[in-house]
């Protein structure tokens, strides 16, 4: 059970404003309410190393003894979960929390604080409590993260790690790069951006995610990013094809039937075996990949994962022989 003791105060639109967060864990399970008022902003500084209190805060404690609790601050926070009623964070909110690794959220969080990931580099998974064809602030939110994220949306359900492989969707964003080059002797400067994370961070219209545009950079994406990257980009459109037209689905189909021992040896290494076996059933491995598995799966002493790969793999060869995928048909 989480104990915890909270700084916060009144907004002039009768809400309540986090402002500094204490508890007896690394995560910082937002109450949707306190002392009646709806919890709909945190402070600027929040949860950052160094943050002034003003003078007019106010504190609820529920920890029996001080002594139990932390300040959730820089290093120590790993996990955020933000009730359905947050609609904004604040400046500089997150600055330095270099342990973060996962957001929570509802559709409402729409405005996000000038730097409220900075050096935030182990943030790489946001979850949204709500449909993916919601409005969201997610467009806001990667403006600030250029490094890769995933972005799972769980419809109505509540995040838990038994929930994640019941997402409507996921999407993945790669990292991307920016460079100013001097140009001119005037001090003009040329920006240069490398990466298909830059290009994929753009499919948005009015807040909502524009699924066929991000689908449609994938093949500009081929030329310049890695397989590691291309696979997992396609992988959950696969996994998880919400709003996935035909002529991309062949596309995804056809580039992990050509690099599927990067993903055999992720979700082998890692014992992913719902993914794995997606990749399976779903017929996208060659023989070839699918023998590289099996091997990989022995040496490591994954016998759960050796004995489904060995039982696919004889499945299908009594049935039909592999689909091979080409882009002739887009």
């Amino acid at each position: 059970m989480q104990n915890y003791k909270i700084f916060w105060e009144k907004t002039t639109s009768d809400n309540a404003k986090i402002l500094r967060f204490y508890s007896n864990q690394p995560i910082a399970d937002i109450p949707a309410k306190i002392a009646g008022y709806p919890v709909t902003e945190l402070g600027n500084y929040c949860f950052s190393t160094s943050c002034k209190l003003p003078n007019t805060y106010r504190t609820i404690d529920t920890a029996a003894n001080s002594a139990t609790i932390t300040e959730l601050c820089g290093n120590y926070l790993n996990s955020v979960q933000l009730p359905d009623s947050l609609e904004k964070i604040g400046d500089y909110a997150f600055y330095n929390c270099k342990n973060l690794s996962r957001i929570i959220c509802s559709s409402k969080l729409r405005a996000i604080g000038s730097d409220a990931f900075m050096n935030c580099h182990h943030l790489r998974q946001i979850f949204f409590r709500c449909s993916p064809k919601e409005r969201t602030g997610l467009r806001q939110m990667l403006t600030q993260i250029f490094w890769d994220i995933e972005v799972f949306f769980l419809g109505n359900l509540e995040y838990n790690s038994q929930n994640i492989s019941s997402s409507e969707a996921v999407l993945f964003y790669p990292e991307y790069y920016e460079s100013y080059d001097e140009i001119a002797p005037a001090h003009i400067f040329g920006r240069k951006i490398i990466g298909e994370g830059f290009r994929s961070r753009q499919c948005f219209q009015n807040g909502f995610i524009d699924f066929p545009q991000y689908d449609k950079i994938f093949a500009k994406a081929c030329v310049e990013e890695t397989p590691q990257v291309l696979c997992k980009f396609a992988f959950y459109r696969l996994r998880y094809p919400y709003h996935l037209l035909e002529r991309y689905k062949i596309q995804y189909q056809t580039y992990i039937f050509a690099h599927g021992d990067t993903l055999c040896h992720e979700f082998v290494t890692n014992k992913k075996l719902h993914d794995l076996l997606f990749l399976l059933q779903s017929k996208l491995l060659s023989p070839q990949n699918m023998q590289y598995a099996l091997t990989l799966a022995t040496q490591t002493g994954w016998s759960e994962g050796s004995a489904e790969i060995l039982r696919c793999k004889q499945l299908q060869n009594q049935t039909h022989p592999y689909t091979r995928y080409t882009f002739d048909d887009f």
